[in-house]
C-alpha cells in the first residue's frame, strides 16, 4: 500500500479525526511545560536490550587474543635477571609481562602481553616480584612473568660492570 491516505483504511481514520485533523497542536500547561528534545533523548539513552552484551563481546575479544607463555632460553633469562641487578626502588622503568588468564585457566599458561612504564616501589629478590607504580595504582608482577626491563640507568652488562671498557683499554 503506497498510498494510506487513500486506501479504505485510511479513508475510515481520517472521517473517524476529520474534527481535529487539522487544528494545531495544543500548548501544553504553565505547570507542565513541553519537554525538550535533549531530554526526551535522555529518558531512552540508558535503555540496553541485551543486559550484558557488552561485557560478553570483551569476554570473547579477551580469549581471541590471548597467547601461549613464552620460556624465555637461558642467555635471554640472564640477560633479564643483570638488568633486574640494577634496578632500584624509586626508578622509572618500562616494563613487558605475561599476564595470566585466571578465569580461564590453561596449561600452558594463556594470557596477554602487557607493556607498563612507572615507579618502582619495591623490588623482593626474595619472594621475586617487583610493583611498579603507575601513578593511581600498583602492579605486582613475579620475575617469572617478566620479558623485558628498561629504563634510564639500566645499561648492558658488561658496560655496567665496566667490561666494556676495560678491553677497549686493553686494544
Amino acid at each position: 500500500m503506497d498510498d494510506y491516505k487513500n486506501s479504505k483504511e485510511g479513508r475510515i481514520v481520517a472521517a473517524k479525526y476529520a474534527d481535529i485533523l487539522h487544528k494545531s497542536r495544543p500548548e501544553p500547561s504553565f505547570k507542565h511545560p513541553r519537554m525538550s528534545l535533549s531530554n526526551r533523548a535522555k529518558i531512552f539513552s540508558p535503555f540496553a536490550a541485551l543486559r550484558g552484551y557488552e561485557e560478553e563481546i570483551a569476554d570473547e575479544k579477551w580469549k581471541q587474543t590471548r597467547v601461549t607463555k613464552k620460556i624465555l632460553s637461558d642467555e635471554e633469562a640472564a640477560e633479564l635477571s643483570d638488568r633486574l641487578l640494577q634496578v632500584k626502588k624509586g626508578m622509572i622503568v618500562t616494563v613487558r609481562y605475561f599476564k595470566a588468564d585466571t578465569e580461564h585457566p590453561a596449561i600452558p599458561p594463556l594470557g596477554t602481553y602487557e607493556t607498563i612504564a612507572g615507579k618502582v616501589e619495591t623490588i623482593d629478590p626474595a619472594y621475586r616480584q617487583i610493583a611498579i607504580s603507575t601513578g593511581s595504582t600498583k602492579v605486582p608482577i613475579c620475575f617469572d612473568d617478566l620479558e623485558e626491563v628498561s629504563g634510564e640507568g639500566i645499561a648492558d652488562i658488561d658496560e655496567f660492570l665496566g667490561l666494556r671498557l676495560s678491553y677497549q683499554m686493553r686494544r
